[in-house]
């Protein structure tokens, strides 16, 4: 680790040595919903009760506090959710000539699965439901602005609200702030959680089968919400997701049957990629999402389509 004084703010930086970080990718694609980019550069986010600026440099990121307290705890707490300790160098050897990753690999090399608190992954994919990006922000968003509390000057710079807040308010509330149908499911799953039933922190120490069940066991936690909480916040690398656009990856790229459900094409993966199938989902989306864009809205976004993909 180090500090280095930042010239734009009173406090100071904590530089990470992790290797090159994709951050708007990573941070902004669809694993979590609460950061945002700055115009000075870098996303800015709520990581536990921190509110910080996360930047690239070469060779890792710049970790910069925004609630004007000092570095301490930073490093740990960043290193854990940028998820250091995946075998990256690992993935990239076994995957460099697959006819899918590997151009993937080479292309967006700055990748990384994270390693998020697991009641708001819980929360955020409950919301993700037939949804947007976008709008999963704006939900996930409005309910940590009326129910946590501030570490930061703006609206945005609030802790995500505890189950037990979240249980209290109830399903009309949710309702209320535009989570529509998807209430009847939060606030149920925040009970849960509040009420010790599920003990999120515990499935982290459980097989993927088992936590994978406990889930599921949820009202409205279906096994794609299921997977992305186990690979984003519960350490189960071999969390394997599959979406239309992942179903559509794997028919293209490795001959899945045509007919394959979701369910036999997500225990295909974890079979096949094994304890890298985390890793393997999010560059497999990644590559199929910019592509999709570069041939459905060209312009600017042909040039991030890999050249292989361009249409």
């Amino acid at each position: 680790m180090t500090i280095t004084d930042n010239a734009s703010t009173t406090t100071n930086s904590v530089q990470l040595p992790v290797g090159y970080v994709d951050i708007s990718a990573t941070l902004d694609g669809g694993q979590a919903f609460r950061w945002w980019p700055e115009e000075s550069g870098g996303y800015r986010g709520v990581v536990g009760r921190r509110t910080v600026n996360v930047s690239e440099i070469d060779g890792g990121v710049v970790v910069t506090p925004r609630d004007g307290k000092g570095v301490e705890g930073l490093e740990h707490t960043m290193l854990e959710y940028l998820g250091h300790d995946q075998d990256i160098e690992g993935f990239r050897t076994r995957f460099a000539d697959d006819p899918c990753l590997g151009p993937a690999l080479r292309g967006y090399s700055g990748l990384r699965v994270l390693r998020q608190d697991p009641w708001e992954a819980l929360f955020g994919f409950i919301t993700s439901s037939t949804s947007n990006i976008p709008r999963i922000k704006l939900n996930v968003g409005s309910a940590a602005e009326r129910l946590g509390y501030s570490v930061g000057p703006e609206a945005r710079d609030v802790t995500f609200p505890e189950p037990e807040v979240v249980a209290e308010a109830g399903e009309q509330f949710l309702r209320d702030l535009g989570f529509g149908f998807r209430a009847k499911y939060i606030a149920p799953a925040a009970e849960a959680v509040a009420s010790g039933q599920l003990r999120l922190a515990d499935l982290r120490e459980a097989s993927y089968s088992d936590a994978r069940e406990a889930l599921v066991a949820l009202h409205g936690v279906g096994e794609k919400v299921a997977d992305c909480v186990l690979a984003f916040s519960l350490d189960k690398p071999e969390s394997f997701i599959v979406d239309r656009h992942i179903l559509r990856a794997l028919h293209k790229w490795y001959d899945l049957p045509e007919k394959a459900s979701l369910s036999y094409a997500a225990d295909w993966a974890r079979d096949f990629f094994g304890e890298h199938s985390a890793l393997a989902n999010q560059y497999m989306f990644h590559r199929e999402r910019l592509a999709r864009r570069a041939s459905e809205w060209g312009g600017t976004h042909v040039e991030r389509a890999l050249p292989e993909d361009e249409v």
